[in-house]
């Protein structure tokens, strides 16, 4: 079997310089590293090198809901670019609790190398935590304070909120509703901002009633789209903060036996598996999630290799989805 001295052999470079390459730090010789690799069948004993270098060569990923699909997709981009360097990851989810996050945090810091973490909210308790423990951090999709010090990246949820309102108002949509994840988080807080002004430049005045705010959650989507429905004027188009939402506000307008976008339109932030084979298919605002982790991943290695540069805050940008849940609002009889 092919140890390091094999590696460095083939590939005409020093042993430290194949360390260097296992442990993500960048090399000159990177080619001629994972050629010989390859040819050699080379596997490393991550657990030995780990102790050598006072490394566990894991990263744990923390996010706010295990099962939401778009936080898999950000696990997957995070996996797939760290896996090549011998790293590895643990997941974990704080269900949207911020105590539960510390509680993560403190528990796993003595395990792991580096942390990617989606904050449950801009809590201050995790700043403290994270600063106290000093590991490489990357926050994702969230943030803790604007003046924060971790790296950082994120999607434009502005200009997607923008992109929905002026979607919706450019079909003739006067009555829009928007359904709204909690105002503690930069998602919640930017997306629901931003619809509603981006509504207001096209003269589109959202009433209190058609503005709810709750969680990330399919049980509040179905929950607000319920009292939306039950309006004596109901809305003719439903913007949605998130995907999850969207299933609950999709069962509940089928319940309903609401017709889209015949009676009703709805467009909803992030895409989700089963939106094109839907009938009819859902638009929505689309941003790359695993992109995201993948950018996610790169800073996670870099701050491995130079733990002392400065952070930095990368923001992606979002598109709009057409499809077919989106349509002028209906005439009046």
């Amino acid at each position: 079997m092919a140890n390091i001295h094999d590696v460095a052999r083939a590939a005409g470079v020093s042993i430290a310089t194949v360390s260097r390459h296992l442990a993500g730090q960048r090399i000159r010789s990177t080619s001629a590293v994972e050629r010989a690799i390859a040819e050699l069948d080379f596997r490393p004993n991550t657990s030995a090198r780990g102790l050598r270098l006072g490394r566990h060569n894991t990263v744990a990923a923390i996010v706010p809901d295990i099962s939401n699909p778009y936080f898999a997709q950000i696990v997957r981009g995070l996996e797939e670019t760290i896996a090549p360097a011998g790293l590895r990851v643990v997941v974990a989810s704080s269900n949207e609790d911020a105590d539960t996050e510390v509680q993560l945090l403190n528990r796993l810091s003595d395990a792991v190398d580096a942390f990617v973490l989606v904050p449950a909210i801009e809590s201050d308790a995790t700043k403290v935590a994270l600063e106290r423990i000093a590991l490489p951090t990357v926050l994702v999709d969230r943030v803790l304070h604007e003046e924060s010090a971790f790296d950082v990246v994120v999607v434009d949820n502005a200009a997607g909120a923008e992109l929905a309102a002026r979607h919706l108002t450019g079909l003739g949509h006067t009555r829009l509703a928007i359904i709204s994840g909690p105002q503690t988080s930069l998602p919640g807080r930017i997306r629901h901002e931003q619809f509603i002004a981006a509504a207001a430049e096209a003269n589109v005045f959202i009433p209190e009633s058609f503005r709810k705010i709750g969680q990330f959650t399919q049980e509040y989507g179905y929950a607000a789209t319920r009292e939306l429905l039950a309006e004596a004027e109901r809305p003719t188009a439903i913007f949605v903060g998130n995907n999850l939402m969207a299933h609950g506000a999709l069962k509940a307008l089928n319940e309903a036996r609401i017709a889209v976008p015949a009676e009703l339109s709805m467009l909803s932030f992030d895409d989700f598996a089963l939106a094109e084979l839907l009938n009819p298919p859902h638009s929505v605002i689309s941003r790359p999630a695993g992109l995201e982790g993948q950018i996610a991943g790169e800073r996670i290695l870099h701050r491995l290799a130079e733990p002392d540069t400065p952070a930095v805050k990368r923001i992606l940008p979002v598109s709009l989805t057409l499809r077919a849940s989106t349509a002028a609002p209906p005439t009046a009889p």
